[in-house]
């Protein structure tokens, strides 16, 4: 046995159980009178000491226990049962609600034969409201959380059902008109119809791309401004009249009205909001019927010496939005008429495209439109201003330019895939530029080091090929300490498409960066300003 426990012991022993537990008491089963050991005195509702069990119940249960915990109380409360569950297993719990004052709290009542002595009894009652609440409070975490990560996996799901059928529709289109192109390669005005419709699908699969890369980029924050200076009257001619060949097509009135003087040029990413009132514009031409009316109204609400405030409003008389899904305009993926897309339709991300540029812009957008009468978008936005550049006018004008001659200039080429070779190749060649080829950056750089200074014009720099990469290769070729390692064009032309990616090649030692698929016109104009000045 263990030593007797001082007055002092006993006194801590009985605080601490006060502590855990509203009371404990046991059942002389002889005699069913209840006795009480240990009890809280902050605790509500206690048995009374010396009571008879049976009748505790019978009083305490309807008036204290919760109306739909009283029948089960009841049931697991009862002598008989309680001896026949404790006949299975060494003790029983009771969960139960109890009327404590003015709330129910949570109580645990656990019960047993003291040291195997089938005549007596031993109840402890616990509160287990807090770890109850908070247990449940944990539950309903854990559900959302499952809620969320099976809406996330739908989500996943159904973007890829969507990317699987916006990619496969246009490649069945290409692979079909090649093999009838190839079939019919006799007939010339079949060839080039096919051919026709083989570019089509293939930009509508690289603007599709686009969309999902540059929404993926502008939603994680990696991506930058890149600012240009453009004269604004400029910008928006050149945005109107490509709308209005658009709108002429399906026999729409196409009407731009600027209100006031936009001569000025401003300081601006051209590309990213070019794109985003594009795809308001275009929308607007898709939703308006034949013999409609798409107004573009531009002017200014704050002018001052550094920056300009603009006002854009597109409106149109199409079908309109229906006002219950007008909320969810821009989020990507979402079509009022639930139906795939196809080459002529849309894919969802021209407005959510739209809307995560102007605010990347620090601009917005909104949207008010009524079904079958219209819709208006309204996009707000602040320029900096920038003076004249009669260079930059002078640039824009050369770049317009196809008469390109590369006649007595050479270039390395150096890149992995054959196809591409054959391709890229060819179009130099058509402008008189010698091309020699490199299938690696290791190559790439072996060709560079073998020749004398100032063989090569200019060299054209895949980033991903195997060996060794573009990037490597380009900063060996400047570290080389040749007469023209530090003088000699070097030009990315990849797939790596992001601004991230265009960086890196600049700080590699790059001069230009070309995407892939290649825009020719763009490609001439950088390698005559590479190499013919």
């Amino acid at each position: 046995m263990g030593k007797p426990k001082t007055e002092k012991e006993q006194e801590i022993l009985e605080n601490v159980l006060k502590e855990e537990i509203d009371f404990i008491t046991y059942v002389d089963l002889n005699t069913r009178v209840s006795r009480v050991i240990v009890t809280n005195e902050e605790t509500d509702v206690m048995p009374t000491n010396g009571g008879d069990y049976d009748e505790i119940n019978r009083q305490a249960i309807p008036a204290y226990v919760h109306p739909e915990d009283q029948e089960y109380c009841a049931k697991q409360l009862d002598i008989s049962y309680i001896q026949a569950e404790l006949e299975k297993k060494d003790h029983m719990v009771v969960n139960y609600r109890l009327l404590c004052g003015e709330r129910y709290r949570r109580k645990e009542l656990s019960i047993s034969y003291h040291k195997g002595d089938k005549n007596t009894l031993v109840l402890v009652r616990r509160d287990v409201t807090d770890s109850y609440e908070e247990e449940q409070k944990q539950k309903e975490r854990l559900y959302y959380a499952l809620m969320d990560a099976r809406h996330a996996n739908q989500e996943k799901n159904e973007f890829l059902e969507r990317m699987s059928h916006e990619i496969r529709t246009p490649m069945n289109s290409i692979i079909g008109l090649s093999y009838l192109t190839s079939e019919h390669a006799d007939n010339q005005k079949q060839v080039l119809e096919n051919l026709t419709k083989i570019n089509v699908s293939a930009h509508f699969l690289l603007s599709f791309i686009n969309d999902i890369l540059n929404l993926s980029q502008i939603e994680s924050g990696n991506v930058a401004l890149i600012q240009e200076d453009a004269e604004l009257d400029t910008f928006l001619e050149e945005l109107g009249g490509g709308i209005c060949k658009k709108a002429d097509n399906k026999e729409i009135h196409f009407s731009m009205e600027k209100r006031g003087d936009f001569k000025q040029k401003y300081s601006f990413d051209v590309e990213k909001l070019r794109k985003a009132l594009l795809n308001i514009l275009e929308n607007a031409v898709k939703f308006t019927p034949t013999e409609g009316k798409i107004d573009f109204i531009i002017e200014k609400t704050l002018d001052t010496d550094t920056e300009t405030t603009l006002r854009l409003e597109i409106r149109d008389n199409g079908i309109g939005i229906d006002e219950d899904f007008l909320p969810y305009i821009f989020d990507p993926f979402e079509q009022e008429e639930n139906r795939n897309t196809t080459l002529n339709g849309g894919t969802g991300l021209g407005l959510a495209i739209a809307r995560n540029i102007i605010e990347f812009m620090d601009g917005r957008i909104d949207a008010y439109s009524e079904k079958g009468k219209g819709s208006t978008f309204v996009v707000t936005i602040t320029l900096q201003k920038v003076a004249d550049d009669e260079e930059r006018e002078r640039k824009q004008n050369k770049s317009e330019r196809m008469d390109y001659d590369f006649t007595g200039k050479r270039a390395l080429l150096v890149e992995d895939n054959e196809i591409n070779i054959e391709i890229t190749k060819n179009i130099l060649l058509h402008k008189n530029l010698e091309v020699e080829v490199a299938v690696n950056g290791e190559e790439g750089v072996t060709r560079y080091l073998e020749h004398e200074p100032g063989y090569y014009d200019v060299i054209l720099m895949d980033i991903r090929m195997p060996v060794m990469d573009g990037l490597t290769a380009t900063k060996q070729i400047r570290c080389s300490g040749r007469e023209d390692s530090l003088q000699v064009p070097i030009v990315a032309m990849t797939a790596n498409v992001f601004e991230e990616d265009v960086r890196k090649s600049f700080e590699a030692g790059m001069d230009a960066h070309l995407s892939k698929p290649l825009d020719i016109k763009q490609m001439y104009f950088v390698l005559d300003s590479m190499i013919c000045g």
